[in-house]
């Protein structure tokens, strides 16, 4: 396994219909760029870049505050935008909420969706949901590995990116419960990757110069234009979400 966890189980919180929207929104930072409470966050969407949010340092969460209502709240709507999207991995800036949380996930379904070698030579397992808030990032083995990468909010795109092999993160989890996770491989690259997204950076920031690419620009020209990158979630397509992350080829 890639990744040691310091408690004994991650917490399964029940994933809800994809149909609701939370009922309590978030009340400790400002909303004075939203329209109304109900259309400003956490949203049940991904921010795309170019939203504010997604260049603004991350605020810590109180610990005391972690049970509350509003932080649960948000950690339950970075569970339905995974689910909506077929995520691997989510921060909550992405919804619109500065605040020091990201949660990881690589599901089997996820994973067998890739040739048995590239798994191998990306270094990729099977992940559990877990949730890291107000985490800590030490380098385990700093040897550099570039390989391509998307994001959910850089919907269709992907860049590759220079990694570190392993690191380790020490957080709380959503029970206000110390965790400690040395990560490898791909597992690796999804934190880094997250804990970037709270200190207000993109793949963008880090890409390989020249090496930004839109995922689905073969099916633009098969279709003479006629094609509709949605926003929508899976539903929506064109294609599971998740491969936005892991983009093609190296």
């Amino acid at each position: 396994m890639l990744l040691r966890l310091a408690v004994s189980s991650v917490v399964y919180i029940p994933r809800r219909n994809l149909t609701k929207k939370p009922k309590t929104m978030l009340s400790s930072f400002d909303k004075s760029t939203s329209k109304s409470s109900e259309s400003g966050p956490p949203y049940n969407h991904f921010v795309q870049i170019g939203d504010p949010v997604l260049k603004l340092k991350a605020n810590p969460v109180p610990p005391e505050t972690i049970k509350s209502e509003e932080i649960q709240n948000v950690i339950k709507s970075m569970i339905y935008v995974l689910d909506r999207y077929d995520g691997i991995g989510v921060s909550a800036p992405q919804i619109g909420v500065p605040l020091q949380i990201f949660a990881i996930q690589l599901t089997k379904s996820q994973l067998n969706r890739f040739p048995e070698t590239l798994q191998i030579d990306r270094e990729m397992e099977i992940v559990p949901l877990q949730f890291f808030i107000n985490p800590t990032l030490s380098v385990v083995n700093n040897q550099q590995i570039f390989s391509r990468e998307g994001c959910c909010s850089l919907h269709g795109f992907s860049c590759r990116v220079s990694r570190n092999k392993a690191v380790r993160v020490k957080a709380l989890n959503e029970k206000g419960e110390d965790v400690e996770v040395t990560a490898s491989g791909w597992t690796s690259r999804i934190i880094q990757h997250e804990m970037d997204h709270l200190n207000g950076q993109m793949i963008t920031d880090r890409m390989e110069g020249g090496s930004l690419s839109l995922e689905y620009w073969n099916l633009i020209n098969i279709h003479r234009g006629n094609f509709r990158l949605s926003y929508d979630g899976i539903k929506a397509g064109p294609k599971k979400w998740f491969t936005n992350f892991f983009g093609k080829g190296r």
